[in-house]
């Protein structure tokens, strides 16, 4: 799969703990590893949405992905109480 990345979630991700980070590399690298969907860990569908997923990268964090094609676009990061609140609407 090809991975494309926004800038909103680039900034948030920046200066997480060490712990943390190396958690969001292995599932980056999961998902640039998966031939599909189905190979992606954790990953579950949103209800409200065509093309909008998430991966639980720890218990208390998510990442919001978009599918397009072959294409998985990472666009946010957030703790889960505002990740389902504020971050991923």
């Amino acid at each position: 799969m090809e991975l494309k990345f926004s800038g909103q979630f680039r900034r948030d991700i920046a200066n997480r703990n060490k712990a943390l980070s190396e958690e969001i590399r292995n599932t980056i690298k999961n998902a640039k590893e998966a031939q599909s969907l189905s190979q992606i860990q954790h990953l579950v569908k949103l209800k409200k949405y065509e093309v909008h997923y998430r991966i639980r990268v720890t218990e208390n964090y998510r990442i919001g992905i978009i599918v397009r094609g072959n294409t998985v676009w990472f666009s946010r990061f957030g703790h889960r109480n505002l990740f389902y609140k504020k971050l991923f609407p």
